[in-house]
């Protein structure tokens, strides 16, 4: 379907569903979606969805069986592995390369009982997050660093460092490196901090989506108030992300069933390249689409690995939306 808003293709499943991985793939017109499935009592699934527009009907998928549900994963650092965090809280490396289940790689040795997991793409780091942060070497599957930090609520890793950010229950921020704390930022939000990332081309900002509902960009050389705040959710943000190729970009995925596309412009690394002269296609910084494609929380969002303009949301009810950025707003970046 094609309108104004982009191009959009539907997935459901009839599981419940709380995460959502972006993974690589050999083709430029193929965008590859994993999703794990929460079951408590049956075993999980691992759905990868792929779109690929060269093709009639584009949307199509391979579902690979897991022991037990799963309540988070990331893209590990083969576009055939993902590391996962199971419903009991074990933390795996897994295969998808057997087309009909995951096959186990490697399961840490972890204390308690996790609850996220997320891969540093550059360094073959894992950070889980349970009560704290532990930090794991994955090319030995030692753990190397745990954080002198409590109650975490979520976690981003630094683009190019082996940095981390953290939030609190309580609405504070923290970047580490993996030492000390660098930057602390206690009221943040009112309420917890359910959202991070850093901007992959300006490192130094960093955006955090809170149980307020408030999106806000923060420079971290200079914390004391917020660079950016911008109100477009009347519900919790379950997850935010920057665009990987066009900083000025950022999706908010939330409780209210809402997905927006955000532009900020004025603080991406396109700013100081910019030549337009004409204002009219000039891109400027607002809510440049909401999407209303879900029924009920979105607590995912992720950028195609391939294509910049594509993306993904996916809801607790099993539904996964793919969709692309307005072709407007496409020609104002690229023009």
């Amino acid at each position: 379907m094609e309108d104004q808003r982009g191009t959009s293709h539907v997935y459901g499943i009839d599981r419940h569903t709380l995460c959502l991985a972006s993974l690589p793939s050999h083709s430029a017109s193929q965008s590859l979606f994993a999703l794990g499935t929460l079951g408590v009592h049956d075993p999980g699934e691992v759905h990868v969805v792929n779109l690929n527009t060269d093709e009639d009907q584009p949307l199509h998928s391979t579902v690979h069986k897991h022991t037990t549900g799963i309540r988070s994963l990331s893209a590990a650092w083969s576009e055939q592995e993902l590391m996962l965090v199971t419903t009991d809280g074990a933390i795996e490396l897994v295969s998808l390369s057997d087309q009909k289940e995951t096959r186990q790689l490697a399961k840490l040795d972890h204390h308690g009982k996790a609850s996220k997991v997320l891969c540093h793409q550059q360094a073959k780091h894992a950070a889980v997050i349970a009560t704290g942060v532990t930090v794991w070497d994955m090319t030995q599957l030692t753990s190397m660093h745990t954080l002198p930090v409590d109650d975490v609520e979520t976690a981003a890793w630094h683009p190019t460092t082996t940095g981390l950010a953290t939030s609190d229950t309580h609405g504070g921020l923290r970047t580490w490196d993996l030492r000390t704390a660098t930057v602390s930022i206690e009221c943040a939000h009112a309420g917890r901090i359910r959202a991070l990332d850093y901007n992959p081309n300006l490192p130094h900002h960093l955006a955090s989506g809170g149980s307020d509902g408030i999106l806000r960009i923060w420079d971290l050389r200079n914390p004391n108030s917020p660079l950016l705040t911008a109100a477009n959710h009347t519900h919790w943000i379950c997850a935010l992300h920057y665009n990987p190729s066009h900083d000025q970009l950022l999706l908010s995925a939330g409780s209210d069933a809402l997905v927006n596309l955000e532009s900020a412009v004025s603080l991406s690394s396109a700013c100081a390249a910019d030549t337009h002269s004409d204002d009219s296609t000039r891109p400027t910084d607002g809510l440049v689409m909401q999407y209303d494609d879900h029924e009920s929380s979105v607590y995912a969002v992720q950028w195609s690995a391939n294509d910049p303009w594509v993306f993904a949301s996916l809801s607790f009810d099993g539904r996964l939306v793919i969709n692309t950025v307005p072709r407007e707003e496409k020609y104002k970046i690229l023009l």
